[in-house]
C-alpha cells in the first residue's frame, strides 16, 4: 500500500509541475512506466498513450513502434499498416498502451558507496559505515528534461543526512528523499545533472525509488522564446559570424571584410566614415539598429525565462490552500462515512465500529469487512443446518446401507461374469438365471465367488465408504435445500452481502481520497524545489539580456561618439569601440545563441514512441528503480 501510494504522489507532482498552457491541436500524450535496476538496466516498458481528439474526427491516424497493442479507454477499433495506425474514433479520445525493447532516451542510474568502496543496496542491508549514495543520469541523446525523483528513506538505520540538489519532506511518518536535476542542457548553464545524499548507515533498507522525467516544458519555453526573437528572415549566425569579423578588422587597423547580411551596409557606412563627418554618423546609425534589434531578440529570450519563473511561483502560492482543502474534503467525507454507518444498523448485527479517522479507517473497515465475509457467514449458517439434519439422514443408516450392499455387490457379480467370460449386467444374469439359461454348475460357481468376496475386508470398507459418501451426500443436499429455500436464511444472507459491497466500496473511496490527499502535499513540496530551479534559469537568461544590450549600448556610444570627433581622432574611436564590443559578440552572444538552439532541437526528440506529423507530443516518463 504504501508503495502504491508513493507511485501516486510522484506522478501527481510532475504530472502537475510540467504541465503547459493546452494547445487548440490535436495532442498524443505518452506516458512511459519504466522498470529499470540500479545500473539503468531496463526490465520492462509500458507506453500509454493518450490520442487528444481536438477536432472530434471520426478517425485517427497515430504513427507507432509499440506492440501488444490494447485499447484501454473503449472499445474503438483500429487497423495498422506498419508504423502507420488508423483508429475509427467517432469524435472521441483514445487511449491504448504497448509495450517496446526500445531504451528510453534518459534513464536513472544509482551509485552507492560504503567508506569510500562501491556496494550494491542489497548487500548494504547486512553493513554499517559512511555512505554517499549518488542519482546520475544516463542519456542516450543530448535530450534536455526535468527529472525529479523520489526514493523513500528506511525507516530506521540513516543518520546523519547531508544533500546535494535534493531534499528530505515526510509523509504519513515516512521520510523520502526527493532530487532533481536538468539533464541533457549545455554544461555552461552549470545546472545539476545529478543529485547525491551523504548518511550514516546501519543495516539500511534502500529498496526502490521513483523518477519522473519529461522535455516538454523546456521544448515549450523554446517555442515560446522562438516565437518572441523577431529576426525578419535572417541567419543569426551568418549576422554575427559577419560582425565578428567587421569588428576584428576594426581592432586590427585592417581592410574592412566583405559581407553579406546587415553588416554589408555597416561596412559600407565605416569605409566612408573616413571620408566625412557626415558619412561616420549614417553608418554608425546602421550599426546601432542592428545592434538593437540583436539585443531585442535577447530581451525576449529573457522574457519567457521569466513568464517561466512568474508561472511557477504562482503555482506554488495557492500550495497552502490547497492542502487545507483536501483536508477539509477529506474530513468531510468521513463525517458523511461516520453519519450512514451510525444509520446502518450495524451494531444489531454485533458489528461495533467506532468513528472513522483518517488514521484508522482502514483498520476498522477491514475488521468489519471480515466479520460480514458473505462465505464465512453462510459457512456457519450451513454448519448450524448440518447439526440439525446429520442426525435425520443417519437414523435411515439401514436402508442407505441395503441401497449400498446391493450396489457393490452387482458390481462384484458383473466382475466375476467378465473374468468367467460371461460379460454382462446383473440385472441380465438374474434374468438368465431365472429363465435357466445359466448352468448349474456355472451358477454355484458365481454365487460362491460372490459371497466369497463380499465377505472380504476390503469389500467391506469398500460398502462401508459408498454409505458414508451417501450419508454426506444427502447431508450436503438437504443443507444447501434448506439454505435455498428458507426466506428468512436467504434474507440475511443476502443483507450481509450487501453490507459487505457497501463496506467494500467505502474503503475503496476513502483510500482513494487519502492517497490525493497525499500525494497533493508532496506535489506542492516538489513544485517549490521546481520553482527554485526555473529563478536559476531566469537569472541565467537575464544574463544573457544584459550582455546583448551592453552590446546594444555600445553601438548607441558609437555613433554618438563617433559623429562628434574629428577626422584625425576617428580611427582610433572606431578601434575602441571594437576592442569593446568584441568580447560580447565573441563569447556572449554566440554562446547564448548556440544554447538555445541546440536546446530547442534537442527538445523537438523528447518523444518515446513515433511522433505523428498532425500531431503535438507530450512525453512523460514514468521510472521505478529497484534497488
Amino acid at each position: 500500500m504504501k508503495k502504491k501510494r508513493m507511485i501516486a504522489i510522484t506522478l501527481t507532482a510532475v504530472l502537475v509541475s510540467s504541465s503547459l498552457p493546452v494547445m487548440a491541436e490535436n495532442t498524443k500524450q505518452e506516458q512511459v512506466y519504466v522498470v529499470t535496476d540500479a545500473e539503468g538496466t531496463v526490465k520492462s516498458i509500458t507506453d500509454h498513450v493518450r490520442l487528444e481528439n481536438m477536432d472530434a474526427a471520426d478517425e485517427l491516424v497515430d504513427r507507432t513502434v509499440l506492440k501488444d497493442i490494447q485499447n484501454l479507454g473503449g472499445q474503438e477499433t483500429c487497423e495498422q499498416d506498419g508504423e502507420v495506425l488508423t483508429w475509427q474514433a467517432l469524435g472521441e479520445d483514445i487511449l491504448y498502451q504497448g509495450t517496446s525493447d526500445q531504451t528510453p532516451a534518459i534513464l536513472p542510474v544509482v551509485t552507492i558507496t560504503l567508506d569510500g568502496e562501491k556496494i550494491s543496496a542489497a548487500d548494504l542491508k547486512e553493513a554499517a559505515g559512511d555512505v554517499v549514495l549518488t542519482v546520475t543520469y544516463q542519456t542516450a541523446t543530448d535530450l534536455p528534461a526535468l527529472a525529479v525523483t523520489a526514493l523513500p528513506l528506511p525507516e530506521e538505520g540513516v543518520s546523519d543526512l547531508i544533500m546535494q540538489n535534493a531534499a528530505v519532506v515526510s509523509e504519513l511518518g515516512r521520510q523520502i528523499l526527493v532530487g532533481w536535476s536538468v539533464p541533457g542542457m549545455d554544461e555552461s548553464l552549470d545546472l545539476p545533472v545529478s543529485f547525491s545524499a551523504s548518511f550514516h548507515a546501519d543495516h539500511a533498507d534502500l529498496s526502490w525509488m521513483m523518477t519522473i522525467i519529461t522535455s516538454d516544458p523546456i521544448r515549450a519555453a523554446c517555442e515560446k522564446l522562438d516565437e518572441q526573437i523577431d529576426t525578419e528572415g535572417l541567419d543569426l549566425h551568418t549576422e554575427l559570424a559577419e560582425a565578428q569579423s567587421v569588428l576584428t578588422a576594426l581592432r586590427d587597423g585592417e581592410e574592412l571584410p566583405k559581407t553579406t547580411g546587415r553588416t554589408k551596409e555597416y561596412v559600407s557606412r565605416i569605409s566612408e566614415l573616413n571620408t566625412g563627418l557626415t558619412d561616420l554618423n549614417d553608418g554608425a546609425a546602421t550599426l546601432a539598429d542592428g545592434a538593437s534589434q540583436l539585443a531585442d531578440g535577447a530581451a525576449g529570450l529573457e522574457e519567457g525565462a521569466a513568464s517561466l519563473d512568474d508561472g511557477l511561483a504562482t503555482l506554488i502560492a495557492n500550495d497552502e490552500a490547497l492542502n487545507s482543502g483536501a483536508q477539509t474534503l477529506f474530513t468531510a467525507i468521513l463525517d458523511t462515512a461516520n453519519a450512514q454507518l451510525a444509520d446502518a444498523g450495524l451494531d444489531a448485527a454485533g458489528i461495533s465500529i467506532t468513528d472513522l479517522t483518517t488514521d484508522n479507517y482502514a483498520e476498522q473497515l477491514d475488521q468489519a469487512l471480515t466479520q460480514l465475509d458473505p462465505d464465512t457467514l453462510r459457512s456457519a449458517a450451513a454448519a448450524q443446518v448440518e447439526e440439525s439434519v446429520r442426525p435425520q439422514v443417519e437414523a435411515n443408516e439401514e436402508q442407505i446401507r441395503a441401497g449400498v450392499e446391493e450396489a457393490v455387490q452387482n458390481r462384484v457379480l458383473e466382475a466375476i461374469l467378465e473374468k468367467t467370460g460371461h460379460s454382462m449386467s446383473a440385472e441380465d444374469y438374474q434374468q438368465a438365471l431365472d429363465a435357466g439359461e445359466i448352468p448349474d454348475a456355472l451358477a454355484v460357481m458365481v454365487s460362491a465367488a460372490v459371497k466369497s468376496q463380499m465377505g472380504s475386508e476390503e469389500v467391506a470398507a469398500t460398502v462401508e465408504e459408498n454409505i458414508q459418501e451417501q450419508v454426506d451426500q444427502l447431508v450436503a443436499q438437504h443443507v444447501e435445500e434448506y439454505l435455498t429455500s428458507d426466506e428468512t436464511v436467504s434474507a440475511k444472507l443476502a443483507q450481509a452481502q450487501a453490507a459487505y459491497e457497501s463496506l467494500a466500496a467505502l474503503k475503496d473511496q476513502l483510500d482513494q481520497v487519502n492517497s490525493f490527499v497525499s500525494g497533493l502535499q508532496t506535489y506542492t513540496e516538489g513544485a517549490e524545489q521546481a520553482a527554485a530551479g526555473a529563478a536559476s534559469l531566469h537569472t541565467g537568461a537575464t544574463q544573457l539580456s544584459t550582455g546583448a544590450a551592453t552590446l546594444s549600448e555600445g553601438a548607441a556610444s558609437l555613433q554618438t561618439d563617433g559623429t562628434q570627433k574629428l577626422s584625425d581622432t576617428l580611427l582610433e574611436a572606431e578601434k575602441e569601440a571594437a576592442e569593446k564590443l568584441l568580447p560580447y559578440v565573441e563569447n556572449d552572444l554566440f554562446d547564448a545563441l548556440r544554447i538555445f538552439e541546440d536546446t530547442s532541437d534537442q527538445a523537438k526528440n523528447g518523444c518515446y514512441d513515433l511522433c505523428s506529423d498532425d500531431m503535438r507530443s507530450v512525453t512523460v516518463y514514468i521510472i521505478r528503480t529497484d534497488l
